[in-house]
């Protein structure tokens, strides 16, 4: 059990936290106690590192957690090792990791997009914003349009191209959604790249609105499991996603 003994401690010590000095504290103590934090952080980076070499290499997150150590990205670090803190099939074969050999993943060309968020643009403020964040914590390579695009893009060939190029498709489903041609259209790509190749892509979220209304709506899509947006916070859906996306990559 050491593996996860060890991660559950690593993880533990992330919940402290740190020191705030008062509006009223001297320059002397705010520098003091910043210079503290930051000492605080680099200790648990400089372990997470050693973790990392215990352990880490053959995850699908560890090429990432190699990146965020060597620019010492304290908090992606942690989203990590959060979302590891979930996988248990990967922490049971771990905690076997004396006698059982962790096999290495199989090399396979992956989509140049773990993600594609496809939303309305009026649940941006509302959802979209946040959930972006949440998902790009954890090191997730997502098509969003308002950080994908860029200046002088075709916008409809450059979705279209980011509909074929996503391993995943995240579609926030609301009554702003219903009824816009290009999440229609987004939609429609998904569903046929599903349909063609048998492999789950569509991950729906419905946003403030009911199951019988997505059934009404699209009922294509009614016998795909979807989560209620009312019931997680954005970053309990981008543990989510996560999980899923380490059992792809398992899978190749």
């Amino acid at each position: 059990m050491a593996f996860e003994e060890e991660l559950n401690a690593l993880v533990q010590r992330t919940k402290v936290n740190d020191e705030n000095p008062s509006s009223t504290a001297s320059y002397e103590t705010i520098n003091r106690t910043l210079n503290e934090n930051k000492k605080r952080h680099e200790v648990w980076m400089n372990d997470v590192d050693i973790f990392y070499n215990k352990y880490l290499k053959e995850h699908p997150l560890g090429q990432k957690i190699d990146t965020w150590l060597f620019h010492r990205k304290y908090d992606q670090l942690v989203a990590a090792l959060e979302s590891i803190s979930e996988d248990k099939d990967f922490i049971n074969k771990m905690n076997g990791i004396s006698t059982v050999e962790v096999p290495k993943y199989k090399a396979k060309m992956l989509p140049e997009y773990d993600v594609f968020i496809s939303h309305a643009n009026a649940d941006k403020e509302a959802l979209i914003e946040e959930l972006y964040n949440s998902l790009n914590k954890l090191g997730v390579k997502i098509f969003y349009d308002k950080e994908t695009l860029e200046w002088g893009d075709k916008f409809k060939d450059k979705i279209l191209e980011g509909t074929k190029k996503s391993e995943f498709a995240i579609i926030v489903i609301s009554t702003n959604f219903f009824g816009r041609e290009w999440t229609e259209r987004e939609l429609s790509e998904f569903l046929n790249r599903q349909n063609q190749n048998g492999q789950k892509l569509i991950l729906p979220i419905l946003h403030n609105i009911t199951i019988e209304q997505l059934k009404e709506k699209y009922p294509s899509i009614a016998d795909i499991q979807a989560i209620d947006s009312s019931k997680y916070t954005c970053d309990q859906i981008a543990l989510l996603f996560a999980r899923q996306f380490i059992k792809r990559l398992k899978a190749y």
